[in-house]
């Protein structure tokens, strides 16, 4: 696969990450008809996105040729993705921050964006 495939398939996952966090921290937990649907949507969409974003993530440091050592500002990123997967969790659990939830993805959004474009702790 190509470098360009992995960004597209990553920008992907990127979308369909954050279209479910925002379902997740607009409605919460889904009620009344057709509640069931919109958790298994929320869910898949949310699982469908953390598979692309990881997949696309090592297909393009693998394109980078950074598999051997990966670098800290790529561990540090899958620290954020870890955040990301369990944000539904934090969520559903405590719905009084919902608000402090959604700031912070926001600011791990912009974390990682860092991450990717500075790429950041390469002692370069």
């Amino acid at each position: 696969m190509s470098y360009e495939f992995y960004k597209v398939l990553h920008l992907l996952g990127l979308m369909l990450l954050f279209f479910s966090l925002g379902g997740y921290t607009l409605k919460g937990a889904p009620e009344g008809p057709g509640a069931k649907r919109a958790k298994i949507l929320l869910a898949v969409t949310h699982g469908a996105g953390l598979l692309f974003l990881l997949v696309a993530g090592f297909g393009l440091l693998a394109k980078l040729q950074l598999m051997k050592g990966i670098p800290v500002w790529a561990w540090c990123k899958l620290v954020v993705w870890l955040a990301f997967g369990a944000a539904p969790v934090a969520i559903k659990r405590t719905p009084a921050l919902v608000r402090p939830v959604w700031a912070a993805l926001v600011l791990l959004g912009t974390l990682a964006a860092y991450l990717a474009i500075f790429k950041p702790f390469t002692g370069a």
